[in-house]
């Protein structure tokens, strides 16, 4: 028992207050959280700005003829149409804004990304063929990392990939261990899929020769004398280093920064695609960024520098990785227009990359698969999940009525994840989910009419061709399989509406190069690969805008400029329907809005 310095027991709200020391000052605080205003959030109260002056792509199905003025009050969008009717409408304080000449537009929406992704690697060192040249490069600076950090310190890496770098080799452990004797290094590969460490790492997360594979597909590679050789496959074994990386960096300071790099992009909606957390702290952080509506709990964080300052930035959509189901709200309608879960993430197979990828007929046999991936003969992948366990998963969160978003990257993977669907579907009924197919490399057309039919959506990561076209055609898939592959057009024409991804961090989060690539065809050297399947400059945009908001359900809110919708909007320096097609990548953002706050300004 305690006891008072006089030896008496202190009086029951003695003991209480000492249990709970901060209780008074976190009642204090949360009662000021109360009482601030809603600075910080979304809403632009009383604002009213006229647009004027350059051209307006709406990306509405009922354009009126001419816009040539779009009028904002108060975050949305009160009309549209002539100079002359637009002005009509002003109120004494509208403020008018001259585009001079530029391009105004809806704004982009990122359908299929990964900010916690990105904000963990923010800090990586870069190891990645978008900032080094060579393998002298690469290694050059993994040694400068180890010379500069303190002895045990964390070293963490990302983007290695040796399709890029070329020449570039996958490391042995103890080629690792010599450039990193004193310090535990992982290396992340550019897909994400595949991971390398050396010694000490694998020492300081208590991973031996004796430790199990975590999932199929998914283990830590052993040599033919059962010792560890370094290499790391698929997401579920690299778990446990990303949780090391999380302690080790701010990741809400990162958080911050990643968010204004998606709007210097002309972004104004992202999605995470598959958000997955030990707790609850992660998705605080992002709902508190982007709700419109912040708790009081937040509000008190916030004001005590627990939580970063809240700014106007992206809305965020939220698919919650199917096996953190205490992340998964209860209704599927939560949330508000700035920050929702929308569905859950299942995977089914991997990576193009790693030999993850699950396909009908084998790799081929090339120096880059059986060498560089060390994949055996006759390899076709195969599920990264048990398929009863893959569909009991779906089973259960198509019956509470989410819609799920399924990645699925080869032929034999999507027969098989529509095929499941169907079963789902005949059992229970399709109510409106609107499921996704997510990367779609190789995404049977003969699929897609079923698709249709069951009310789905491809999003494609068609910068795969840009990045790495030449070695899906040439090592990994062969030509006729290769041009058949990310069939865009082929979906559009079947009637389905797609988007358009990046998947950051694994490509840089670029609307503009995505919509090059759809529409070129071209590899980064130039080279067309599947022609048939280019779209038009109008179809590309709508899959960045419109189209990607439908995928969201968000489609009666967001993603074109109509009367009613909310002002997100993005300037460009050049209309993209004007601009040579080859040089829609040079198109500059100037100016990205949100709610009709502006967020990001060049």
């Amino acid at each position: 028992m305690n006891h008072t310095s006089n030896g008496t027991a202190p009086p029951p709200n003695a003991r209480k207050n000492r249990r709970n020391p901060y209780l008074s000052a976190l009642l204090l605080i949360t009662a000021l959280a109360m009482t601030m205003s809603t600075a910080g959030c979304f809403s632009a109260k009383n604002a009213s700005t006229l647009y004027y002056g350059g051209d307006i792509l709406t990306m509405s199905e009922t354009d009126p003829e001419t816009v040539e003025a779009v009028l904002v009050k108060n975050g949305k969008i009160a009309a549209m149409g002539s100079h002359k009717t637009v002005l009509a409408q002003k109120d004494p304080e509208t403020e008018f804004l001259d585009l001079q000449g530029k391009t105004l537009m809806p704004g982009f929406i990122g359908v299929h990304t990964h900010p916690d992704l990105s904000a963990y690697l923010y800090s990586f060192t870069d190891l990645s063929g978008f900032t080094n040249n060579s393998p002298e490069e690469v290694w050059a600076k993994l040694r400068d990392a180890a010379a500069s950090a303190e002895k045990g310190e964390w070293i963490f890496c990302k983007g290695f990939d040796p399709m890029l770098v070329k020449g570039l080799k996958a490391p042995t452990i103890q080629e690792l261990d010599a450039m990193a004797p004193n310090n535990p290094v992982v290396i992340l590969a550019q897909s994400l899929h595949s991971a390398w460490a050396n010694s000490l790492a694998f020492e300081k997360i208590g991973i031996t020769t004796d430790t199990p594979a975590p999932a199929v597909g998914s283990y830590y590679e052993k040599d033919e004398n059962g010792n560890l050789t370094g290499f790391i496959a698929e997401v579920q074994a690299i778990e446990p280093f990303g949780n090391a990386a999380i302690k080790k960096f701010n990741i809400k300071q990162n958080v911050v920064e990643v968010y204004k790099e998606y709007m210097s992009r002309g972004i104004t909606s992202i999605t995470t695609m598959g958000m997955f957390a030990k707790d609850k702290k992660p998705f605080m952080l992002y709902e508190h960024l982007s709700s419109d509506h912040p708790k009081y709990l937040h509000r008190a964080l916030d004001l005590v520098g627990l939580l970063p300052n809240k700014t106007p930035t992206v809305r965020h959509f939220v698919y919650i990785k199917h096996d953190t189901p205490f992340l998964i709200p209860d209704q599927v309608e939560n949330g508000d227009d700035f920050f929702k879960v929308v569905g859950v993430k299942l995977w089914y197979d991997g990576s193009p990359y790693t030999g993850s990828m699950y396909l009908k007929e084998p790799y081929l046999e090339s120096d880059l698969t059986q060498n560089g991936l060390g994949l055996p003969r006759n390899h076709r992948g195969e599920p990264v999940i048990p398929k009863d366990e893959f569909y009991n998963a779906l089973k259960t969160w198509h019956d509470k009525g989410w819609q799920l978003s399924v990645h699925s990257q080869g032929d034999q993977s999507t027969l098989e994840v529509l095929n499941m669907l169907k079963q789902a579907m005949a059992e229970t009924g399709e109510r409106g989910h609107r499921h996704r197919i997510e990367h779609g490399v190789l995404l049977p057309p003969e699929l897609l009419g079923e698709m249709k039919q069951m009310n789905m959506a491809p999003s494609f990561h068609v910068n795969h061709i840009y990045y790495y076209g030449e070695a899906l055609r040439d090592d990994i898939l062969g030509e006729a399989r290769a041009e058949k592959m990310l069939p865009v057009h082929s979906a559009m024409a079947e009637g389905l509406t797609c988007s358009l991804h990046a998947d950051a961090p694994m490509y840089p989060e670029d609307p503009l190069s995505l919509l090059q690539t759809a529409v070129t065809r071209k590899t980064k050297s130039g080279q067309i690969i599947g022609a048939g399947e280019r779209i038009t400059v109008m179809e590309g945009l709508k899959a960045l805008t419109i189209d990607s908001a439908w995928q969201l359900h968000m489609e009666k809110k967001i993603g074109s400029i109509e009367p009613g919708k909310y002002a997100d909007f993005v300037i460009l320096d050049a209309n993209p329907l004007k601009v040579d097609p080859a040089n829609l990548r040079g198109i500059q953002v100037l100016t990205t809005i949100v709610n009709g706050v502006e967020t990001w300004k060049r």
